[in-house]
């Protein structure tokens, strides 16, 4: 992609990444719970996102790299609490398990990232509050909500952020790491 002035653009995000072992959970409840449900395709991608930047011209990434390294990044334990069909209102375009943490530690830490990416002029909070949740499913057309049992997973620890930058393919996106911020 092209930038206005010419340069190449990418598409970023901020995630939090989930430690193998609930990865492993998770992906293994998404065999469980959506076997045989048609329109859905199921997001291998496992991470919370913390921020969507969207279409950033790439001579930018340094800039939000120092920005993230000032985000003082803690082991934040969460667990998952229940599904969620989003969003809220209107049809339904995702299938979603929500996440808590103990003491609002996630929602900190997406706060402090909000907050460093925002002084870069890059990144603009959104107005509705952020919804802690990994995206499990994406309809591929508007769809209903329907009954999920089960949602056992054990919870974990997050020890990382990730500054990553997402193609979009046919398949599905492609989510390549840029910088890694480890907790301290």
């Amino acid at each position: 992609m092209k930038a206005a002035g010419g340069g190449d653009t990418l598409r970023l995000f901020v995630a939090g990444d989930l430690p193998d072992e609930m990865r492993r959970a998770v992906e293994a409840w998404q065999c469980r719970a959506f076997v045989g449900r048609e329109g859905l395709r199921l997001n291998h991608a496992l991470h919370i996102t913390l921020a969507f930047l969207g279409s950033v011209a790439a001579v930018r990434v340094p800039e939000l790299t120092e920005a993230l390294s000032q985000v003082r990044v803690r082991p934040c334990r969460v667990k998952v609490t229940e599904p969620v069909f989003l969003p809220v209102r209107g049809a339904k375009r995702v299938v979603a398990l929500q996440l808590e943490s103990r003491d609002g530690e996630l929602t900190r830490l997406q706060a402090d990232v909000a907050d460093a990416l925002a002084g870069t002029g890059l990144f603009k909070a959104q107005a509705r509050p952020w919804l802690p949740h990994l995206t499990v499913a994406r309809y591929r057309r508007p769809g209903h909500p329907f009954s999920l049992q089960n949602v056992n997973i054990p919870g974990s620890c997050v020890v990382r952020v990730v500054l990553y930058s997402s193609l979009l393919e046919r398949a599905g996106a492609v989510h390549t790491p840029l910088a890694t911020f480890s907790a301290s």
